[in-house]
């Protein structure tokens, strides 16, 4: 029972109550940026030539196919254009360096994986990589091409365009998505950001993992960087970057000191240990599985923030690059 009927009173009940567990749904997150979005193109683009953005296809996986539904609906939603190109893989460098040269498009975005885990026939770790380094960093709304990760490991913030304005540096829509997640729920201070916690992640990909627990260790947390077979910390540098360090710190002892746990494991039989959270530990699930049981968390825990989809606030994030990088670079003076 709600010990606040108040309604105002009641968003701020976790923090009077701290014993009450609790799930959020991040619609209310994802709202301020949308609405946001849409007044901005409902105003500039009457004639509904919004900037648009494409989305390549080039993979037979089933997720990824709704997601290019998702995205669709979603831009439609705030009056931006959208189309999904498909194509076969051994196509898609071709058809990245056309969409590049392309006026009518302000952002492109591949829906990886594509090759998977295959090498680089040409440069770099693994094909994927390659191909998400062949998008121009000006249609980059993903954040993922080197321009943007380089940036974002320098804890650079803001880059030049051709007129010598600034124009913020893109970052990648699902690391930013748990950001703002974090921001709504005052994990953040408004001061010191995130100076003095300790969070762990789960998962260490280039398009989640790695970039999250840079950004995270960019604002003052240390983070607790998990993946298969290693751990590694990440923190400030003397220079205010997020760095990687060796630590010989075991995952059950990461987990325990964790404030915040963000799992990202794509495998559907995954869960994280309810016996090694503590209380009143925030818990994002950032991947299309459920990493935790949240019968079990929210029987054996007290005072726990569960958010189990960040999706939306993703979708938010990738329309914001996008009208980040049309402002920035595709306007017409």
């Amino acid at each position: 029972s709600n010990p606040h009927p108040n309604p105002i009173l009641k968003e701020f009940s976790h923090m009077a109550t701290a014993a009450e567990n609790r799930v959020v749904d991040v619609t209310v997150v994802a709202k301020p940026f949308l609405d946001n979005i849409k007044a901005f193109v409902d105003k500039e683009f009457p004639d509904g030539n919004s900037p648009k953005l494409v989305g390549l296809l080039a993979n037979e996986d089933p997720f990824a196919k709704m997601y290019a539904k998702w995205t669709r609906k979603a831009c439609e939603r705030v009056g931006l254009r959208y189309e999904t190109i498909e194509c076969k893989r051994t196509e898609l460098e071709d058809k990245v360096y056309e969409l590049n040269e392309n006026a009518d498009i302000s952002g492109m975005m591949v829906y990886y994986p594509v090759f998977g885990t295959l090498p680089s026939f040409m440069a770099g770790v693994s094909m994927d990589s390659y191909i998400s380094n062949c998008v121009d960093f000006k249609k980059d709304v993903e954040g993922m091409c080197f321009t943007y990760i380089q940036a974002l490991y320098r804890n650079q913030r803001m880059l030049k365009n051709d007129k010598g304005g600034n124009v913020k540096s893109i970052l990648p829509c699902t690391p930013l998505a748990c950001v703002k997640i974090l921001e709504h729920l005052q994990v953040y201070d408004s001061k010191e950001g995130l100076a003095g916690k300790t969070i762990t992640v789960i998962n260490r990909s280039q398009i989640v993992g790695h970039p999250l627990a840079a950004m995270l260790a960019n604002d003052g947390a240390e983070v607790y960087s998990k993946d298969i077979d290693s751990m590694f910390l990440f923190k400030k540098d003397s220079k205010g970057r997020g760095r990687l360090y060796e630590t010989e710190k075991g995952f059950k002892d990461a987990l325990k000191e964790s404030a915040v746990v963000i799992s990202g494991v794509p495998a559907k039989g995954y869960k994280v240990s309810v016996e090694d959270l503590s209380d009143n530990t925030v818990f994002l699930n950032v991947s299309s599985h459920e990493n935790i049981d949240k019968e079990e968390l929210f029987q054996k825990k007290k005072g726990i923030t569960y958010v189990p989809k960040v999706g939306k606030v993703t979708v938010a994030m990738l329309q914001r690059n996008l009208i980040r990088l049309y402002k920035g670079y595709h306007k017409k003076e």
